[in-house]
């Protein structure tokens, strides 16, 4: 087999692979989630095998169990909080529209309009169907089958993945080896970097925005506070909506912190998610993130949307480190042609 032809067989077995893996994206989730997980916990395993000599299975075995060991702790110290709060939330949802009636009449004579038409949209009939119901033992049994693929393929990807991405590039012609273990290398880095990053930045913006509006006096300060910080994985448009989100809640609460009236509430939350994004964007974003993906925010923007359409919320997670991979790519590639033409 010459060497164009071996070339061309790879070209078409990787766009075969492609076209499988979209057509099957509908069972590919807890694999991906498989990955991710893998990705981000395994400099820990590497750092155990290298520096402490356990081996992997040990390590890996280790690293399940405390993770385990800190969700039954988080849950046993966060469950009252969050199931006040969740209890509070039920009845604040119910007394919406009475307290929205109420606020919207302070508001300036521009925005009346704008919240009455949000409010008729609340006020809309959603009963629950008997369907509804039936479909949720499905989709709870599916769930809980997916918990247990994403388990075990983490645990795998954990174990095996060097090896597996080392056999899969033996497979190519050794005239391509040098340049898929260059690109393989470059895109490890953006992958395990960015997603441990963004593991990072949850996980900060969480705690900063729960003692901001824990100090202010907002309603539901807990769940606001993870709802924001996952909602940082959704560049550009998560943490708009997300400060969106608190600003309403912080103007239909009452007994705010400091005097404030519900407008001034809002007000500051505005400018706490504002400062907690500028913070997060100059001075955190940089130094953990490294500008990884080095990518327009319009393109961002663009991937986050595309990846939604494709996939959902996975798309919505992997859109921008694809893009970066895409840009690796695409620089490597133009760079090969400039040093042939040259």
């Amino acid at each position: 087999m010459t060497i164009r032809v071996r070339a061309a067989f790879f070209i078409f077995l990787a766009l075969f692979s492609l076209w499988f893996l979209y057509i099957e994206r509908a069972i590919l989730a807890p694999f991906v989630l498989g990955i991710i997980f893998a990705y981000i916990f395994n400099p820990v395993i590497n750092f155990f095998y290298r520096y402490i000599k356990l081996p992997r299975t040990f390590s890996i075995v280790v690293i399940y169990l405390v993770i385990v060991s800190l969700v039954i702790f988080l849950g046993i110290v966060l469950t009252r909080q969050i199931t006040n709060e969740s209890s509070e939330l039920i009845n604040f949802i119910d007394k919406l529209p009475q307290n929205t009636e109420n606020q919207i009449s302070t508001l300036p004579f521009l925005i009346k309009p704008i919240a009455q038409d949000a409010l008729s949209f609340l006020e809309k009939p959603n009963p629950i169907s008997s369907v509804s119901v039936f479909n949720f033992f499905p989709k709870a049994i599916s769930s809980i089958i997916g918990l247990f693929i994403f388990l075990f393929s983490g645990f795998y990807f954990l174990k095996d993945g060097r090896t597996i991405f080392k056999r899969l590039i033996n497979l190519a012609p050794s005239s391509y080896k040098n340049d898929l273990e260059f690109l393989s290398s470059r895109i490890n880095n953006v992958l395990g970097s960015y997603l441990r990053g963004q593991i990072f930045m949850v996980f900060l913006v969480s705690l900063a925005l729960y003692i901001a509006l824990a100090i202010v006096g907002v309603k539901f300060a807990l769940i606001l506070a993870i709802f924001s910080g996952f909602a940082e994985i959704v560049p550009i448009i998560g943490p708009i909506f997300a400060g969106a989100v608190g600003a309403l809640v912080a103007l239909l609460s009452n007994n705010l912190s400091f005097g404030l009236n519900n407008l001034q509430g809002a007000i500051v939350v505005i400018i706490i998610y504002f400062v907690v994004r500028q913070i997060q964007d100059y001075f955190i974003a940089p130094g953990i993130m490294g500008r990884i993906v080095r990518l327009h925010p319009l393109i961002i923007l663009f991937s986050v949307l595309a990846g939604e359409h494709i996939w959902g919320i996975l798309g919505v997670i992997l859109a921008v480190p694809i893009a970066g991979i895409v840009r690796i790519l695409l620089e490597f590639s133009i760079a090969k042609i400039n040093k042939e033409k040259s």
